[in-house]
């Protein structure tokens, strides 16, 4: 009886009810047998009651707000202004948080900011229960709202005082029970795997994916409005063991995460600039690229955005020369997806190896020379309506392609074709060049490189990757500049119809 006495004072200790012995004129064997039921009832109640993490109170407990955010603020019906608290990290400690954010207000129909910078934050977390009180410059911004049971956002309503401008003239309206959403944004430290889409720039790698690894590291939660980020670049292909990106092969990189937005500076060993990732803040796009944003993804988190995302200067890309850091005066600049941790979002459908084709300089009318280039598939899925095209560049057909992607390894042709999950398949470019200029080449530029591109394009055109390919014509008997070889000047020179990939 005096184990049952022992899980009887548990049971009052967790505000259960003493269970009765009385049990007066009953068989003795029935009442132990009752008594050994009631007992394991009452263990297993109290492991429920009492336990750590039994109950979803326990587990809401658990539940903090420290971390980074990115805050949503509805605007008022009137459109009075824009804006509010952008994105920042926050504290805890027990039901107290403090933190800051940057803020940024906008008058009606205006796109730049009235009234900008870093808001101080306190407040309160009591369970699911969250308030925070925001000094945005002049304006003050109450929010109230709910914490989601794993942690991960926040809703709930806002008031607002009114603000003015450095000026005196108004800047936000006072409001009340307004909209407001916040989404808790990932660390981004740990690996990175994805790729740089070029869009253009006078390098000339237009509609070029080139692929890049590394790493990234983010500073510790200061309850700053930003963390500082660090990390390193390469595009060293493992299979060559050579750089596919022409501009550089590996690079550091530097910047800042404030809420869901990115930004970093390529930098060289020595510390000169050669880029940037993400739209510098404040800027207000002088340079033409756009912000990254951080998105959560099973196994860690995609950067990514619209428009051109990253941007290269002159002087670290080919065929160029200064560093303006724009995007009409840039190297290269284009798109980036970058996948965090074991995310394989950013993962690119098909890979090309190696990523172009430099010919070595050969005698007019000499036997051909070739180079293969493997096209693999890199998706856990098949892929099919893939075709092949080659364009010669510069005029004549210097370059010829056949390939082992068709059935059961024959030539395409032309023809669609399709890539298991793992497969791969070889395209041989053949060089054997008819001039040695591009037709139209000043006397003064010959010889001159002779271009073509190779260009895969997916089912109705969803994704399209190309290939440059270069390659030099010299003359046997050092004749003129721009010599055709014998035979080729009845070829007819059609058209090379140029496309973008859809985003």
């Amino acid at each position: 009886m005096t184990r049952l006495a022992g899980r009887k004072d548990r049971g009052q200790a967790c505000g259960g009810r003493a269970l009765s012995r009385r049990s007066r004129g009953a068989d003795a064997k029935i009442l132990w047998r009752a008594l050994f039921t009631v007992t394991l009832l009452g263990a297993t109640m109290l492991l429920l009651g009492c336990g750590s993490g039994g109950s979803s109170n326990g587990a809401q407990n658990d539940v903090t707000v420290a971390g980074n955010w990115q805050y949503t603020m509805a605007p008022p019906p009137d459109g009075s202004f824009q804006g509010g608290l952008q994105g920042g990290f926050l504290l805890q400690t027990n039901g107290t948080v403090t933190g800051s954010s940057a803020y940024a207000v906008s008058p009606p129909l205006l796109p730049y900011p009235c009234n900008s910078g870093t808001a101080e934050i306190k407040g309160t977390v009591s369970g699911e229960n969250v308030a925070l009180t925001a000094m945005a410059g002049t304006q003050t911004f109450t929010l109230a709202g709910t914490l989601s049971v794993d942690g991960s956002t926040m809703v709930g309503t806002y008031t607002s005082t009114a603000g003015t401008a450095g000026d005196g003239t108004p800047c936000g309206s006072a409001e009340t029970g307004l909209q407001w959403s916040a989404i808790l944004v990932p660390t981004i430290t740990g690996p990175i795997q994805g790729s740089f889409h070029s869009a253009g720039g006078v390098a000339g790698l237009d509609e070029q994916v080139f692929l890049v690894s590394g790493g990234l590291f983010q500073a510790a939660n200061t309850g700053a409005s930003n963390a500082s980020v660090t990390g390193n670049l390469t595009f060293l292909n493992t299979t060559t063991n050579l750089s596919d990106y022409p501009c550089f092969t590996s690079a550091s990189v530097a910047g800042q995460i404030s809420g869901n937005i990115l930004n970093l500076q390529i930098s060289a060993a020595d510390g000169s600039t050669w880029g940037e990732i993400g739209e510098v803040p404040g800027s207000n796009g002088v340079t033409g690229v756009n912000a990254v944003i951080v998105a959560p993804l099973v196994g860690g988190a995609m950067l990514s955005g619209s428009g051109p995302t990253y941007m290269v200067g002159t002087n670290s890309c080919p065929q160029s020369s200064g560093n303006t850091l724009t995007v009409g005066n840039a190297g290269d600049y284009g798109n980036i997806c970058l996948a965090l941790g074991s995310a394989s979002a950013c993962l690119q459908p098909i890979t090309l190896t190696p990523s172009s084709l430099t010919f070595p300089s050969q005698v007019l009318g000499t036997p051909a020379t070739m180079q293969t280039i493997t096209l693999a598939n890199a998706l856990s899925s098949p892929i099919g309506g893939l075709t092949l095209a080659l364009a010669n560049d510069s005029g004549a057909a210097n370059f010829t392609e056949t390939d082992a992607c068709g059935v059961n390894g024959l030539p395409a042709a032309g023809q669609p074709f399709s890539l298991l999950v793992g497969e791969s398949c070889v395209i041989t470019i053949t060089f054997a060049p008819l001039e040695t200029c591009a037709v139209g080449t000043p006397p003064t530029e010959c010889p001159s490189p002779l271009t073509a591109t190779l260009t895969v394009t997916g089912q109705n055109s969803d994704m399209i990757f190309t290939l440059p390919i270069t390659g030099s014509g010299i003359s046997a008997d050092g004749g003129a500049a721009g010599a055709i070889e014998p035979g080729a000047e009845g070829i007819i020179f059609g058209d090379v119809e140029h496309h973008a990939e859809i985003e």
